[in-house]
């Protein structure tokens, strides 16, 4: 029996380690600089956002346009550099929504599907806002 219960963990550990690395960082998308609105396109799918890693300037407001391509329902949830709840909204199912961000202050704001497992298996992002050049 024990040997079957470390089995079973090894296994459940390496299938872990190969979804957690298939959520890399995708290329930075840079918005701005802008103090209009700003939409920025966004697909969920299955354990992933795309794009997940964008750079944008403080003063401005992005109206991310999520479009949940997966056939399960999912969240975004963004949170400000200090940690705390932005703005949250549900992902129905082969439908898009927008949400929209002031960015009032410099800094990395995460975004990230807050059901169970979704972000530790790679559905999240960053949002780094910094103060115009």
């Amino acid at each position: 029996m024990q040997k079957i219960s470390r089995g079973l963990i090894v296994l459940w550990a390496g299938m872990l380690l190969a979804v957690s690395s298939c959520a890399s960082q995708q290329p930075l998308v840079t918005i701005g600089p802008s103090k209009a609105e700003t939409v920025v396109a966004v697909k969920a799918s299955d354990f992933k956002f795309e794009p997940n890693n964008i750079k944008a300037y403080k003063g401005g407001v992005i109206v991310f346009e999520i479009e949940n391509i997966s056939g399960s329902e999912h969240n975004f949830t963004v949170s400000d550099p200090k940690g705390q709840t932005v703005q949250s909204v549900s992902l129905p199912s082969k439908k898009t929504v927008k949400l929209s961000v002031s960015l009032s202050e410099a800094g990395t704001y995460e975004f990230y599907c807050d059901k169970p497992f979704h972000s530790g298996f790679g559905m999240k992002g960053r949002l780094v806002v910094v103060e115009e050049p």
